[in-house]
């Protein structure tokens, strides 16, 4: 049973090749387990991962199971441990995305996850995203790659079933663990999996018709994609120190539909998740017809949606405010601000002694090119710093120099004569960090 699993793989990892180190997403369930013997027997360098979700009062169990086993087969192994939320969208849902932001974190650049999900799990997945009324790309299903983190999730073995996997299992004589959650009926996926798609596979073949409407769909949303990008680029869509900003006179010119349409692909290209249609129509509601000296900010799919200046910004949440309190910094490295900011010295900056600092308000300050000293807040408006950025912009001064600060951020210096510059920036994950 193992060789035509083996050519699966095999061919999977040959049209996905990986520039860095492969990790192996390592449960203890039959599926990974199964994954894990078939990448073995292909000599595949290989590291694997094993969430500890704590769910379970077995799962320190599953955890040891996982050690003994990578170890036999020389594969090291990390295993994390995560808070999963019920909050979060549910306890599947919840511990769904604790365990993604671990797999995200572990990734370096080139690096590729392997996860175990087969043919059937694909069935599984259009059929409750029908059910929940997804739209062209929900129901494309999984890809076999997409990216995650700085690296890429591939899924090589999306062309076999479950029973392949099993009697593969049962005729090498593995050992997995069982997780007694997948009993519970309660929980939508096992209950679509044991008492509705076995009723349907006895009249049709699921699984070849779910590959095939797949694919026809994915087509459908790469077209939706691709009309997004050219609608974006046609609203001026520009980088931004924090996200990136479209032009919303622009904008309010597309169809309702494109408008939605744009957004959604904006969206998935920034990381966010999915939202409902509903939502979207709401947030553009709210940011497209606000009124022009108000600043609106709407969550959506784990990004924020603002207004500013007549143009709409799509950015990551915002960091937690930053800690009060000087820096001391010699100005000759990059300085970490927190929350991913980072204040870096320019070309030509003189090291010295510094102080950095974050607004308090009532700040003053006398840029290069002015006669009098203003209100930061008032220099801060006429810079155009987007309002949501203003407390976190940082603050330089010279230690025992007084009150009066050297530079605001890259924004604008305050000591006539003084050579360089500032780079104040985000280090998101597709930035670099500064030089």
């Amino acid at each position: 049973m193992s060789e035509p699993l083996i050519e699966i793989v095999e061919t999977a990892l040959s049209r996905h090749p990986c520039e860095g180190q492969r990790w192996l997403a390592y449960s203890g369930g039959l599926d990974s387990t199964v994954l894990l013997y078939l990448l073995a027997d292909l000599g595949v360098p290989l590291r694997a991962v094993h969430i500890h979700h704590g769910l379970s009062t077995a799962a320190d169990a599953w955890q040891a199971h996982c050690e003994r086993v990578a170890a036999s087969l020389g594969v090291p192994l990390t295993a994390v441990r995560v808070s999963v939320d019920p909050a979060d969208g549910g306890l599947e849902q919840a511990a769904r995305r604790a365990r993604y932001r671990v797999f995200g974190e572990v990734l370096q650049p080139g690096d590729q996850l392997l996860v175990a999900q087969h043919g059937d799990d694909q069935v599984e997945t259009f059929f409750l995203r029908l059910l929940r009324g997804a739209g062209a790309l929900g129901l494309s299903a999984m890809a076999e790659s997409r990216p995650l983190g700085r690296g890429r999730l591939l899924r090589p073995l999306l062309a076999a079933g479950r029973g392949q996997l099993e009697n593969c299992a049962r005729e090498r004589g593995l050992a997995w663990v069982e997780d007694e959650s997948n009993r519970d009926q309660r929980i939508e996926r096992n209950y679509l999996r044991a008492s509705v798609l076995p009723l349907l596979r006895q009249r049709w073949p699921l699984r070849q018709r779910v590959v095939r409407a797949a694919d026809n769909l994915r087509e459908a949303a790469a077209l939706l994609r691709d009309l997004a990008e050219t609608d974006l680029a046609a609203c001026d869509r520009r980088r931004e120190r924090f996200g990136e900003s479209i032009d919303l006179a622009r904008l309010r010119q597309l169809p309702g539909r494109r408008r939605k349409n744009l957004l959604r692909g904006w969206l998935a290209e920034q990381g966010g998740s999915a939202p409902e249609a509903r939502h979207l129509r709401e947030a553009l509601e709210q940011v497209a017809g606000a009124a022009a000296d108000s600043a609106p900010a709407v969550v959506l799919g784990g990004r924020v949606l603002r207004r500013f200046r007549d143009r709409a910004y799509l950015t990551p949440p915002l960091p937690p405010a930053p800690a009060e309190g000087d820096r001391s910094w010699r100005g000759e490295v990059p300085l970490d601000l927190g929350g991913g900011w980072l204040l870096c010295p320019g070309p030509g900056w003189p090291p010295g002694d510094y102080r950095v600092r974050f607004r308090r308000g009532g700040e003053r300050a006398h840029p290069n090119g002015r006669r009098h000293s203003q209100t930061l807040k008032k220099l801060l408006q006429e810079a155009g710093l987007e309002p949501w950025l203003r407390d976190l912009v940082p603050l330089v001064f010279r230690a025992g120099a007084g009150q009066a600060p050297l530079a605001v951020g890259d924004l604008f210096v305050c000591e006539r004569g003084l050579p360089g510059t500032l780079e104040w920036r985000h280090a998101g994950p597709d930035s670099a960090i500064c030089d």
